[in-house]
C-alpha cells in the first residue's frame, strides 16, 4: 500500500473513531486483499451502534474515490443472509477499528455462509437453462460463418459464465473485482485461471472457443 493511501487510511480511522455512533471500521475491496491498483477506490463498511442506520457517502480525497458504506450489526447479518455475494467483504475484509468486537462475529457468519453455501436444484435448473440459449447463439454463428455475432454472444454473456462457474462450485458469486482473485475457490474446470484469461483477453476465435468448454463443462455441472 502507498503512503498515500496509507495516510489516507489513518485520517478515516481517525475520523471515525470520534464519532460515538460508529463501532466498527472494516476496509473491503483490493486494498484490503493486497491486489489494488495505482487509482484505485477505498471502501469501507462502518458499523454503527444498534439500531442506527445512515446513508452510503462518497467522496473524492486528493483525487481518490472514498466510498463509505453504513449498517448496524443487525442489519449487516440480515445482509449477509439475503445476500451471500456480501460473504467476501468479511472474508476479505481487514479490520481497521473495532473496540466492541462485532466485525470478528461478522466474519464468522460469513465463514459458515461461504463453508455452508448450496446452489438449490431449482436455482441450477433455471441457471441452466439461461445459459443453453447463449450457447446455442454461439454455434449457429459459428456453423453459419458469422464470426461478429459468435463474438457478440461470447461478450455479453461472460458474466452468466462466472455465474455458472460459481454455482457449478457451489460457492456464492463474488462482486465483479472480487472475481479473479477468488478463482481459486474453484474445484473445476480444470485450469480455470488459465480459461478465464483466455476467455478476456485471447484473439476472437480462442475467446469463443474457451467460453463454449466453459458452457459445457458448468451445464454437464449444472444437470
Amino acid at each position: 500500500m502507498s503512503a498515500l493511501y496509507g495516510a489516507m487510511l489513518d485520517d478515516l480511522v481517525d475520523e471515525a473513531k470520534q464519532e460515538e455512533d460508529v463501532v466498527g471500521v472494516l476496509l473491503t475491496g483490493s486494498l484490503a486483499r493486497g491486489d489494488a491498483l495505482p487509482g484505485t477506490d477505498i471502501d469501507l463498511r462502518l458499523i454503527l451502534a444498534d439500531g442506527l442506520h445512515r446513508p452510503a457517502q462518497k467522496e473524492l480525497r486528493d483525487g481518490i474515490l472514498v466510498e463509505r458504506g453504513y449498517a448496524d450489526e443487525a442489519t449487516a447479518r440480515a445482509t449477509l443472509e439475503a445476500n451471500p455475494m456480501h460473504d467476501y467483504a468479511y472474508l476479505d475484509g481487514r479490520i481497521l477499528h473495532d473496540p466492541l468486537g462485532v466485525l470478528p462475529r461478522l466474519r464468522q457468519q460469513a465463514q459458515h455462509r461461504f463453508d455452508t453455501y448450496q446452489v438449490t436444484e431449482q436455482e441450477r435448473s433455471d441457471l441452466a437453462a439461461r445459459l443453453r440459449y447463449p450457447q446455442d447463439k454461439i454455434r449457429v454463428a459459428m456453423s453459419g460463418g458469422d464470426l461478429v455475432k459468435a463474438a457478440f454472444v461470447t461478450g455479453t454473456s461472460s458474466w452468466g459464465i462466472m455465474e455458472g462457474l460459481w454455482a457449478a462450485n457451489n460457492r456464492p458469486l463474488p462482486p465483479n473485482s472480487s472475481v479473479q482473485p477468488h478463482l481459486q475457490d474453484l474445484a473445476g474446470p480444470p485450469d480455470v485461471e488459465t480459461l478465464y484469461r483466455q476467455l478476456f483477453v485471447s484473439g476472437t476465435r480462442e475467446r469463443i472457443r474457451v467460453a463454449l468448454e466453459l458452457f459445457d463443462w458448468i451445464l454437464s455441472e449444472l444437470t
